[in-house]
């Protein structure tokens, strides 16, 4: 009776065992089919966001979700709002899978691979705002301790197709400093930790907002309240191309970015770089059109104060620059004048090369007559802004060779410009920049105080020693001149003590004078000038 009863009750528990079983594999099923639709997985996911938005106060909505078995999500229609309401992110489709769902819900977003479709970022800081509305929507994650870093976002790989990037500050009168469309890109070993990016730029293209299209750049990024660096730096657009490495120094406390010529720093290091000027002139249209050249240097100070140390330049045309130079104010944003100086090494160029590659800067600077110097070679320091230039150099010409310490002002009105100094001359063509034949080589060495490089505005005192003159096919020989010179008249003295002449004058001489023609020697060295 007893092994009857103990059987009824062993029959029993396994059917309430098996229709339990039953009931539950039934259930899982139903929950793994609801679970598939795509009206459920919306409600969890929007779910999930109104839990992020409620415990960090965020505002992040998205249209439809569908996940796979596997962990693969699919998001359309993801948009974030900032603080002001306005799109932080956009994305018309994502595609990812989630590593872990309990820190996504956490705010830690980690990821294995991100595809994004239509992707826009917009990071701007509101006019009276030190923080963008990116950092502030960082800030959010954070546990109470400003950038303590908990909030977390990885992803293997992210992929960008026809996107937007735009950086912008309200709190200047051009807010904007970047607007990047037609993105695309893939970024390897994505990281946001707290404030801080790091990234490997596999591949990026984009159209930039001034013109610029980029074909491709690749490099390992950083960003940080502090810096951007974008180190193993490649670069091409269709005409130019660059390797080196950037770093970009700031203050985002002192709103640095807000004078962005001015306060934010760089290092740069350019390796190698073949530029276009078509490409520059989207950045600073002083440089003529449709040139190219070869540049490698070292750049460090901000745009309107930079330094380019070990700088070579050479253009198509072999025009080579070498030496070290500095720049001031180069950029139409800056309230002061152009400034530069420079010691260089070896500039190999001629006047039509230099005047059509900086036209309104050295174009309405050096005089005409230049052009019959060919190509030259100069050697030594220069200093030039707007309305002085200060030089000490040795130039190896077509016409002879120039040396030079020389201070000239007033350079706007280059033919009636100031001068002092002292200038030496080698066997130097003097009738060729003259025009005239019965004129030929000079070799002297004199110091010089005046103004004016044409016979109309020229007023100049000189003193010094001439020691050789060709004139009408003759070579004169050690002159002595100390006076001065103010079309037509001289006013000074000389002394000629060469094999055929002799002569030793104290006066004034008027040099339009025909009869002066027997006397011309001092009229060839006021001619000079």
């Amino acid at each position: 009776m007893e092994k009857i009863k103990t059987n009824n009750g062993f029959k029993k528990f396994r059917k309430i065992l098996f229709r339990t079983i039953v009931a539950l594999i039934l259930l899982l099923l139903l929950v793994s089919i609801a679970l598939s639709l795509p009206y459920v997985q919306t409600k969890i996911a929007h779910y999930a966001t109104d839990k992020i938005n409620k415990d960090y106060g965020t505002n992040i909505n998205i249209d439809k979700v569908a996940i796979t078995f596997f962990g693969g999500v699919k998001l359309k229609n993801v948009l974030i709002l900032d603080h002001h309401k306005d799109t932080l992110i956009y994305s018309d489709r994502i595609k990812t899978n989630i590593l872990d769902l309990k820190q996504f819900i956490n705010g830690q977003l980690l990821f294995g691979d991100l595809s994004l479709d239509n992707f826009y970022l917009q990071i701007k800081n509101y006019k009276g705002e030190k923080e963008s509305n990116l950092d502030l929507f960082i800030d959010a994650f954070d546990d109470g301790k400003k950038a303590s870093g908990k909030f977390l976002m990885k992803s293997d790989n992210i992929y960008l197709k026809n996107s937007r990037f735009v950086m912008a500050d309200y709190n200047r009168a051009n807010p904007k400093d970047v607007d990047f469309t037609k993105l695309n890109a893939h970024l390897k070993d994505f990281r946001i930790k707290g404030p801080d990016v790091t990234t490997k730029i596999a591949t990026m293209a984009f159209r930039d907002h001034r013109g610029v299209q980029v074909e491709n750049l690749t490099s390992d990024f950083t960003y940080t309240k502090k810096s951007i660096v974008l180190n193993k730096l490649e670069l091409n657009t269709k005409e130019s191309y660059l390797k080196g490495f950037v770093v970009l120094s700031y203050n985002k406390e002192n709103h640095d970015f807000a004078d962005f010529n001015n306060r934010v720093k760089f290092d740069v290091k350019i390796d190698s770089a073949t530029l276009a000027t078509n490409d520059i002139r989207y950045f600073y249209n002083e440089l003529d059109k449709n040139q190219k050249f070869y540049l490698r240097s070292k750049i460090t100070g901000t745009l309107n104060d930079f330094y380019a140390t070990n700088l070579y330049l050479k253009d198509y045309k072999f025009s080579t620059i070498k030496g070290d130079v500095n720049f001031k104010n180069l950029f139409p944003r800056s309230p002061g004048k152009f400034y530069m100086k420079g010691n260089f090494k070896r500039i190999s160029s001629n006047y039509a090369d230099l005047t059509k590659l900086l036209p309104n800067i050295l174009g309405k600077k050096l005089p005409t007559s230049l052009q019959k110097l060919g190509q030259f070679n100069y050697a030594g320091k220069m200093e030039v802004t707007q309305h002085y230039l200060n030089t000490d150099f040795v130039m190896n010409t077509a016409l002879g060779i120039i040396e030079s310490d020389l201070h000239m002002s007033d350079i706007d009105n280059i033919d009636n410009a100031k001068y002092n100094g002292n200038i030496i001359l080698d066997n130097f063509d003097v009738g060729a920049i003259l025009n005239d034949k019965s004129i030929g080589k000079v070799s002297m060495n004199l110091d010089v105080d005046g103004k004016g490089f044409t016979q109309k505005y020229v007023n100049t005192s000189f003193a010094g020693d001439v020691f050789q003159l060709k004139y009408n096919g003759y070579n004169y020989t050690k002159i002595i001149v100390d006076g001065s010179f103010k079309q037509p008249i001289f006013k000074g003295k000389f002394y000629i003590n060469d094999p055929n002449l002799f002569m030793d004058f104290n006066g004034v001489l008027d040099l339009s004078k025909k009869r002066m023609s027997s006397i011309s020697i001092p009229k060839l060295i006021m001619l000079i000038w």
